[in-house]
């Protein structure tokens, strides 16, 4: 049995330099939809690594239909990496076209299992193989009479054939916030589903007189942890075995050193042969089969809450429905932190307090609809109209346009180059052609390159802005797995819209001569190819 890591971007050149002796790496799947330079370094250590998908954005718990396209995407990545194992949660973040980067709590009733093994058997049919569904981590409780979360698991990997994923993390953190023994737990799950363990550190928050559990995966796992996944294996036997580690990277060292801590658990357990199968929970007793609870409405209510921040969620228990703060606060973190990373420069402009005063009002108006968050964002200057100061920044909307483009184009497909040299100049001339989907041509009244140059948290030396200095045409397109930024002339600026609406060259060629003159064009078209921007229909 192997001991894996959770692979981030953050720790790509470490490992891909030094190869350290992991036995997988796991990825998150949503991270790696799209031709972007983090797909290609994954496929790089493919040859070198089994990989795992861990998918956190597909919402199999959701009371309507599956992302068709997300699952498409994913079902792509499967087929390019070929995995060791994917993975899915028992959780929920989507529902009528909402979609919170969050894993939310399912409330466990027979209408909630029903969808779900409806959503497994969906996704296995999609990717053609068995996944793996991970117990959540929980924070609070819906109604008591619902199933027992073990009994919950057992049956869904009975009616549907999928695996589970044993995260020890989530056990003891669930069990110390519902006040629950984890043991009980770990001896509930059947062993004949049980496919992998996670481990993973968590982080103690005090809040309104009261120590909430929340698992961050940004801290080193507790000896409670190891207690209790010396337990599982006890229990269960060995299985393969993945830290995970999210943020806040220490030194790479200390990773290999929890991974070398499971390997000695592992090793210094007793595997069973024939490990136990539990198969007392396979039936839902009448009592719990009365749950009525509309899945559809519960949803709703609890994003309506999420998003705008009210307190006590009214279908929790009653000394747990405060708690609702942890998802708010999950919820809105993540999207802050996203979105930080899309606009550095908006919020080199504006100031970090501000940019969070601008993340509430976006999220709060538009939230996201799709499980990739990396599609969120395009409408991030509908905030400029809502706060009052950010109107006398008349730059601001094309600033947001230039760091919304260089995103999209980070992960844009390249399809099919067009290579010159393949076509006689005749063919040339009349192929069908496109500008690649990594190509966006932002334009501006105002130096809008130096604005973005100057605004970025890494900039040194003085800020000296004239905004009457220039007006820009900054052309965004990607060049292998990078994304490269070039300033236009006004004659390159013309060619390339003209180009755009374009059925071939030769009419591109012919509707901007009258405009630029031949020799514009001609400089034009070098430049087209030069950048390799085009891409055969």
């Amino acid at each position: 049995m192997s001991v894996g890591l959770g692979i981030r971007p953050e720790l790509f050149e470490h490992v891909a330099r030094e190869k350290p002796e992991f036995g997988f790496l796991e990825a998150h799947s949503e991270n790696y939809f799209g031709e972007s330079i983090s797909r290609a370094k994954l496929l790089e250590l493919r040859e070198h690594y089994d990989i795992s998908l861990h998918g956190v954005g597909l919402s199999l718990g959701r009371a309507d239909d599956l992302n068709s396209s997300h699952l498409n995407q994913l079902q792509a990545l499967v087929a390019e990496v070929q995995p060791k194992f994917v993975s899915e949660h028992l959780a929920w973040s989507a529902y009528a076209h909402r979609h919170i980067p969050d894993l939310l709590p399912l409330p466990l009733s027979e209408q909630s299992l029903a969808v779900m093994c409806e959503h497994i058997d969906q996704m296995q049919e999609a990717l053609g193989l068995r996944i793996l569904i991970e117990n959540p981590s929980n924070y609070l409780l819906f109604d008591r009479l619902q199933i027992p979360e073990t009994e919950f698991l057992n049956l869904l990997a009975a009616r549907t054939g999928c695996g589970l994923l044993v995260d020890v993390n989530n056990i003891y953190v669930s069990s110390t916030n519902l006040e629950r023994n984890p043991m009980d737990y770990l001896q509930a799950l059947n062993s004949q589903f049980i496919f992998q363990y996670h481990l993973a550190g968590f982080t103690p928050v005090e809040r309104g007189g009261e120590t909430v559990l929340v698992d961050t995966h940004n801290h080193t796992v507790y000896p409670e942890v190891w207690e209790l996944f010396n337990q599982a294996l006890s229990l269960h036997g060995a299985r393969d075995t993945l830290i995970e580690w999210d943020s806040d990277f220490p030194e790479f060292a200390v990773l290999e050193n929890e991974c070398r801590k499971a390997q000695e658990h592992i090793s210094a357990a007793i595997e069973l042969d024939k490990p136990s199968e539990l198969t007392k929970s396979i039936q839902i007793s009448d009592q719990r089969k009365s749950n009525k609870d509309n899945l559809n409405e519960f949803q709703d209510d609890f994003l309506n809450q999420l998003i705008s921040g009210e307190e006590n969620f009214p279908h929790a228990i009653d000394n747990h429905s405060h708690r609702i703060w942890v998802y708010q606060n999950n919820t809105r973190g993540a999207l802050l932190e996203y979105l930080q990373e899309v606009f550095p420069a908006v919020q080199g402009v504006v100031g970090e307090e501000y940019f969070k005063l601008m993340v509430d009002r976006f999220v709060t108006n538009s939230p996201p609809q799709w499980g990739n968050i990396h599609l969120y964002g395009g409408l991030f200057a509908s905030v400029i109209e809502e706060l009052e100061g950010l109107r006398t920044l008349p730059y601001l909307a094309d600033l947001i346009d230039l760091e919304w483009a260089m995103h999209q184009s980070y992960f844009a497909s390249l399809g099919t180059p067009l290579i010159v040299g393949e076509y006689s100049q005749e063919e040339l001339l009349s192929a069908s052609v496109l500008l690649n989907e990594s190509v966006t041509m932002v334009e501006s009244v105002y130096p809008l390159e130096e604005i973005y140059r100057q605004s970025l948290p890494g900039f040194v030396g003085k800020v000296a802005i004239d905004l009457a200095q220039s007006s820009d045409s900054v052309l965004v397109y990607k060049q292998g797995y990078r994304v490269q930024r070039t300033l236009l002339d006004e004659g390159s600026s013309l060619f390339l819209r003209v180009l755009k609406n374009s059925e071939n060259l030769l009419q591109a060629i012919e509707g901007a001569s009258g405009s630029i003159g031949a020799e514009s064009v001609s400089k034009s078209l070098v430049l087209v190819f030069e950048l390799g921007l085009l891409t055969e229909i």
